[in-house]
């Protein structure tokens, strides 16, 4: 049994979808306790003092349609808020940022001039990602404690699952979420952002960046 504990977010939505088929997969949501596998968003994995062993996905969080001067931001204290105030460090500016939990709130802002730029999810809005901007290796990822064969094995399939099959998928793993989510943006994350299983070398310089800002 793979014991998998999970933010639950869309690093945890190939998991899921990968209980579809395989049976030997348990899932806690959370981010208190142990598990073979510790799923979150990179920056969390950092804030957690965890290894940070593979990236999950790539392009999740965007600034769209750019950096401005008055910035909506998702929630708080949020890998989305730990990245945008390192962003803006970087580029010397001094944006004012609004925060929201309501990503469609926020997009809803920018189209009434609210703010003139946003950071959300990409399945929000399109955007220049984290990844362009920051350099940053990867949106989530993984700490593994146990059987890394095991959890690439499982994983992958779970990816395999959503592309092949974007709406049964996005509606199983919409059931079985601790959150509300609308299954379109489990059916879409596919499409706007890169999944896969990627090992990490060298992210001294992120985990550094994290840590001035969290």
């Amino acid at each position: 049994m793979l014991k998998v504990l999970a933010a639950p977010g869309p690093v945890s939505y190939p998991m899921i979808a990968a209980t579809m088929r395989n049976h030997d997969i348990l899932i806690d949501f959370g981010k208190e306790g142990k598990a073979d596998v510790i799923l979150d968003s990179t920056v969390s994995l950092v804030r957690r003092g965890l290894r940070l062993d593979y990236i999950t996905i790539k392009g999740l969080m965007v600034v769209s349609p750019d950096i401005g001067n008055r910035m909506g931001v998702w929630r708080k204290g949020s890998a989305a808020d730990v990245l945008t105030r390192a962003l803006l460090d970087k580029k010397g500016l001094k944006s004012q940022l609004v925060y929201s939990d309501d990503m469609g709130k926020l997009k809803e802002m920018l189209q009434n001039g609210e703010v003139d730029s946003i950071v959300v999810a990409s399945v929000i809005s399109k955007g220049k990602t984290f990844e362009e901007l920051l350099g940053i290796p990867g949106s989530c990822g993984v700490h593994v404690n146990g059987d890394r064969e095991g959890f690439i094995s499982a994983y992958q399939e779970g990816i395999d699952i959503m592309k092949q099959d974007p709406q049964g998928s996005a509606e199983y793993v919409m059931k079985r979420l601790p959150v509300q989510v609308n299954p379109k943006m489990i059916s879409d994350l596919p499409k706007v952002v890169t999944l896969l299983i990627e090992r990490t070398s060298d992210y001294s310089d992120f985990e550094q960046l994290v840590k001035r800002y969290i």
